[in-house]
């Protein structure tokens, strides 16, 4: 657990019922809480940061999956929409998915800039106004080109854009000093993944913010269009929601940012007035289909960088199809035994090869075309965020074309 700050709670200790004040409260601590968090602090503002997961440290971040997927992730990295048939990778800790990425740092594409643009009228100019926030960001957090050669699962990547004509890139990573270990997603034990657990949370906490941790935030209280105050909950040791105890908060301003599918569930659960009827709806992903090879040499996707290779020659189609994104994954045991294909003595002589496995993914590009219908954040019975996310005929076409697409990257 992570080291006691006089600024932290760790809301599982409390007995009784607790009162908090702020000038501004912040629901989530991931990339855009965490950030949110350290500039508010700066401009002098009573800050007060809630998060639903534990507070860990690179002492605690023993790079096991057993450990890492059930203490840092959504629902121990089992997360799903509700047919089941996409799995959700989900950060849930004091850093948020920042905590367990894989340090891939891209900035948001000029043509998707565009497209907000001429699609929904957004009122800026496109690279030109971002780009100096890019670059702040950038700076903040040691956002760099990768120096290092790729390890083999990404050179596979690389070697076959190569004899295949195809574009790629090297990846920026948001690193400082980086040894290069490749456990990336259980947590840096060397904090030298810049999430924000080390870098903005730290610096807000420095200048007086308030962090609360194990905390799950149910409910926000309004009047007329203001929250004047919200209600949230210990959690279990299985991060379950334990109605006993409750924590009243009020504020000035409150900043909803627990992700695109925390942050609907908590707005649904206060029942905030509505009047479009979106909210919820037009939830986006980037669904992934994955292929695997085996190799006579060994590939060892576990060791060194995660991500270093990225190939967009398949993003921008330009003709109505579903464009993707080719990258690889770090290939542990346990993520790769839950994603491969087969079962039983197929499944098990396939991961008696795991080392000369190379995996290659594809990431779908949602949410730019008429049949983009995304999905759709409901509450379970117990209150409990569920994403629809029906797979339409524009995502499947994609993905059969993502797949042939990596099966030749692979043989080439």
């Amino acid at each position: 657990m992570a080291k006691q700050s006089p600024q932290h709670l760790d809301a599982s200790q409390f007995t009784a019922e607790q009162q908090f004040s702020a000038d501004v409260v912040i629901v989530g601590s991931g990339a855009g809480g965490g950030i949110a968090a350290e500039l508010l602090a700066k401009a002098g503002l009573q800050v007060l940061l809630l998060e639903e997961g534990a507070y860990y440290d690179r002492d605690d971040f023993v790079m096991e999956e057993r450990w890492a997927y059930s203490q840092l992730y959504q629902q121990a990295a089992g997360r799903k929409t509700r047919d089941q048939a996409i799995g959700i990778l989900q950060g849930r800790t004091v850093g948020g998915s920042t905590t367990v990425n894989w340090t891939t740092s891209i900035r948001t594409p000029k043509p998707t800039l565009s497209y907000w643009q001429t699609e929904f009228g957004l009122d800026f100019s496109g690279d030109n106004t971002l780009s100096p926030y890019f670059a702040l960001a950038e700076q903040r957090l040691n956002i760099h080109r990768w120096p290092v050669p790729p390890n083999a699962n990404n050179a596979k990547l690389q070697q076959g854009c190569e004899r295949l004509g195809w574009e790629y890139t090297v990846i920026d990573r948001n690193v400082n000093g980086c040894a290069n270990l490749g456990y990336c997603g259980m947590g840096c034990p060397i904090n030298a993944k810049q999430s924000m657990l080390v870098s903005t949370i730290p610096s807000a906490l420095t200048q007086g913010a308030r962090l609360i941790s194990r905390l799950s935030v149910r409910q926000l209280h309004w009047q007329g269009n203001q929250v004047q105050s919200l209600t949230a909950v210990l959690v279990d040791r299985f991060f379950h929601p334990r109605a006993e105890i409750q924590v009243r908060i009020r504020a000035k301003h409150f900043i909803v940012a627990a992700g695109a599918i925390g942050s609907p569930a908590l707005l649904l659960r206060s029942k905030v007035p509505d009047p479009s009827g979106r909210l919820g709806k037009h939830t986006y992903l980037h669904p992934t289909v994955i292929s695997g090879a085996v190799f006579n040499e060994d590939i060892n996707g576990h060791a060194g960088a995660p991500q270093s290779i990225y190939s967009d020659q398949f993003v921008w189609p330009g003709d109505g199809q579903a464009g993707y994104k080719l990258e690889v994954p770090p290939l542990h045991p346990v993520l790769m035994a839950t994603k491969l294909t087969g079962q039983a003595q197929a499944h098990a002589a396939l991961m008696q090869q795991f080392n000369q496995l190379q995996v290659t993914i594809a990431l779908l590009r949602d949410g730019f075309h008429p049949q983009s219908q995304g999905g759709s954040v409901s509450l379970d019975a117990q209150q409990q965020p569920l994403l629809d996310y029906p797979i339409s005929d524009y995502l499947w076409q994609g993905m059969r074309r993502a797949l042939l697409s990596m099966a030749e990257l692979q043989f080439a």
